[in-house]
């Protein structure tokens, strides 16, 4: 059982409190496209987003790849979801629903897939490369060449008036900047990017060590279901656990301050086709340093169990600000050198 909070995460915690004066369910993606809105704000990319987009803002666009979701391809690709998710009820429009199904027809099988996996589209999230690497680096156990580092090439080669690379089909520059809003949130969020693999006693393993055996596979943390020590009542899993956001982080709080944060970010250097790469390397850290003194419990019904303190939810919220700032300055840059 956890005593203490987890020694890296906190210096991380205190190292982010200290610097720089200073995933995601669907406010933290509504956080991400605020930031990028204001940070475009009289740019030649404001100009080019409002053509592709109309009156709908990247706050708004930004959940856009998460309700089509909604689309059920075992019921005849119906979109099932009308009514259910708040953020997603602006698409639910006969041609809003219409738009989803044609994406999820076009990016269902399209991918090498078992028939029990998921559909490729919500396959484009994510990528799940071990904390034992240092990098992000297409070939590891865990990548795949339409994982969310290559979902995001794709949409800017879109953007740039190229067509998409096998196997993502975007049809066109609109859909490729509703994904990109979306998909530049999701290589922040740590849990989209680096994965523990776990053997039956909770041990963590290295995948890359002989031969992989997938049932060491957590799924993002997705299997990993945490357990609060204050309560010891069983809670949500680790993977929502970093998706959810507190109120403080909601778009409704971005500010002079917050945009200021984002400014000050570095860019992102070199060719624009590699920035998505160094994204997924920078989170990998934040990863590792979540991930890497936390005790699983012993797998039963294929799931494993951590507990968590208070203080580990504390540690994250800082965490979580920095990761959202950086998507948002980042999805704002490569708009603008989209379209400079």
């Amino acid at each position: 059982m956890i005593r203490r909070p987890p020694r890296a995460l906190l210096a991380l915690a205190i190292a982010l409190f200290t610097t720089a004066a200073a995933a995601w369910g669907p406010d933290g993606h509504h956080t991400v496209g605020a930031l990028a809105d204001r940070l475009i704000a009289g740019t030649h990319a404001q100009a080019q987003v409002r053509a592709l987009l109309g009156d709908l803002t990247l706050e708004q666009a930004a959940v856009w790849a998460d309700c089509a979701k909604g689309v059920d391809p075992a019921k005849n690709y119906a979109y099932v979801s009308a009514g259910k998710y708040p953020e997603c009820a602006i698409f639910e429009t006969p041609d809003g629903e219409a738009e989803m199904v044609d994406f999820v027809k076009r990016n269902d099988t399209n991918c090498p897939r078992a028939p029990t996996d998921s559909p490729c589209h919500a396959q484009y999230h994510y990528t799940d490369e071990a904390i034992q690497r240092r990098r992000y680096h297409l070939g590891d156990v865990g990548t795949r060449d339409f994982d969310v580092v290559a979902a995001i090439a794709a949409t800017i080669r879109v953007l740039q008036g190229q067509p998409a690379p096998a196997p993502f089909d975007i049809k066109d520059r609109r859909e490729a900047l509703l994904l990109l809003s979306h998909y530049v949130g999701d290589v922040a969020q740590p849990l989209h990017v680096g994965a523990v693999y776990l053997g039956p006693d909770g041990q963590v393993v290295d995948p890359q060590a002989g031969t992989f055996d997938p049932t060491t596979d957590t799924q993002g943390g997705n299997k990993v279901v945490t357990i609060r020590v204050a309560t010891n009542h069983r809670s949500e899993n680790l993977h929502a656990t970093w998706d959810d956001i507190p109120e403080a982080l909601h778009s409704n709080h971005v500010d002079a301050a917050w945009l200021a944060l984002a400014r000050a970010e570095p860019a992102t250097r070199g060719d624009i086709q590699g920035w998505p790469a160094q994204w997924a390397g920078a989170t990998l850290t934040q990863a590792r340093l979540a991930l890497q003194d936390l005790r699983f419990g012993p797998e039963q019904a294929n799931q494993w169990t951590v507990p968590l303190t208070g203080r580990y939810d504390d540690a994250m919220a800082p965490v979580k600000k920095r990761q959202l700032t950086l998507a948002g300055a980042r999805l704002a840059r490569t708009l603008m050198a989209v379209w400079p």
